[in-house]
């Protein structure tokens, strides 16, 4: 119990601190989210023994330019091409089961296209089109936690049939319907809602969402396995660090940004 609520309290702030950062303006939001990100950068290329300043360095520049609307549309797309192609990639060795590279040269190119790339495409997400400031981004957070939060509460409730054994021994299929049906739920009652987006994004964001932040948990659990560690940081109490409290939306936010803009172009 007391970890449950140790859990809830640092949750609920964390959940603040986005949310209230995203009404008060969009420059707040972006250094919230450029710090939160970074943390978990930190913390990523201490769980895979890969220390480089470089990475922070091209993160900061990267979301400097966004902010000043100076980033080339071929950069940004390019760079949106290979952060899906390197979660894609990653999503394959979770499924074969086989060990995330680990050569330096290879470390490098997961901390600029998975960590830094999927950062960097959360911040894009405030710079896309909507009725108000950061409504798509704080959108994209409200169904992750949506789904991650009841799959944790049928999970732990419900759960008896593991989902990924070899890697997580708690997440299992019962959580991930329960949380799934509930992100679909919200994406259905959306419908309802006018946002000034087709009314057919809401359903196709919470399925795709329904599978990324499974694949994001489940990619960071194994990062976490090889490296034979709990956490991966204790800044959190009662999730570990900040990478253990972004891996579903830094592994999601490529794909919601990838999905907006295309349904900005196809409308």
């Amino acid at each position: 119990m007391k970890e449950l609520i140790i859990r809830s309290l640092s949750g609920l702030l964390y959940v603040a601190l986005i949310i209230y950062s995203a009404y008060w303006s969009n420059s707040t939001l972006l250094i919230v989210i450029f710090i939160f990100s970074s943390l978990a950068l930190f913390e990523f290329q201490k769980l895979i023994h890969y220390k480089s300043p470089i990475s922070f360095i091209v993160f900061g520049l990267l979301a400097y330019q966004l902010y000043s609307d100076q980033v080339h549309p071929v950069l940004h797309f390019t760079f949106l091409g290979l952060t899906l192609a390197t979660s894609l990639y990653l999503t394959y060795c979770l499924i074969k089961e086989k060990r995330f590279p680990s050569e330096p040269f290879q470390k490098s190119g997961i901390s600029f296209f998975y960590l830094v790339g999927s950062g960097y495409f959360i911040l894009a997400s405030t710079k896309l089109n909507s009725l108000d400031n950061n409504y798509l981004t704080v959108l994209m957070y409200l169904f992750i936690w949506t789904n991650n939060s009841f799959a944790y509460i049928f999970g732990k409730s419900w759960g008896k049939n593991l989902l990924f054994p070899s890697i997580s021994p708690k997440k299992t299929w019962e959580g991930f319907w329960g949380g799934g049906l509930s992100c679909f739920a919200l994406g259905l009652a959306l419908i309802f809602f006018e946002t000034g987006l087709p009314k057919w994004n809401f359903p196709l964001l919470s399925i795709m969402i329904i599978i990324t932040a499974t694949i994001g948990d489940l990619i960071q659990s194994k990062f976490k396995r090889e490296a034979k560690v709990k956490d991966s940081g204790s800044l959190i109490p009662g999730h570990g660090g900040f990478f253990d409290r972004m891996d579903s939306v830094l592994y999601t936010a490529p794909f919601v940004y990838f999905i907006l803009k295309l349904s900005e172009y196809v409308s």
